[in-house]
């Protein structure tokens, strides 16, 4: 789902009012807003062989309460129209996948982390320790009897 920022602050237009009448301006702000969400959504639709991908538009009830929230319209869209609008490439879809493998193939084996840093076009690789990211039921366990020992 794309969330709609407060027009008013934005300088964009207004999702109730124009959602209906205009949808591809909507949609058109929302692409050069969130390039990089939809270029994902698209990506990720293309790659699972989906003939189509439904997306949402989301607006808050009221601008000053940030978890009550309205969907103002949703539209299926064929991701490959998508990607043409968002100047993608199926073919360079692949060829970074392919990029990334290359690279990761190469690195020893381990545990790493991609990440895109979102102020600049550039995509970082960290190496994490093997238990980052794992959870463990004991930790769970040991808080819930941690007050009963201490009441003793």
């Amino acid at each position: 789902a794309l969330n709609e920022w407060d027009p008013a602050l934005s300088g964009g237009i207004s999702w109730r009012e124009k959602i209906d009448s205009q949808r591809g301006a909507v949609l058109a702000t929302e692409i050069k807003n969130n390039s990089c969400k939809v270029a994902k959504w698209t990506a990720q639709s293309i790659l699972s062989g989906a003939d189509q991908m439904k997306v949402g538009f989301v607006s808050r009830t009221n601008r000053t309460n940030a978890y009550d929230h309205a969907i103002i319209g949703t539209q299926f869209y064929r991701p490959v129209d998508l990607a043409m609008q968002t100047a993608m490439s199926v073919q360079n879809i692949w060829g970074i996948i392919k990029m990334l493998v290359d690279i990761m193939m190469a690195k020893p084996e381990g545990k790493y982390v991609l990440m895109r840093d979102p102020n600049r076009p550039v995509v970082r690789i960290y190496t994490v320790p093997p238990n980052t990211f794992e959870d463990d039921d004991g930790d769970d366990d040991s808080e819930e009897e941690a007050p009963a020992a201490a009441g003793q």
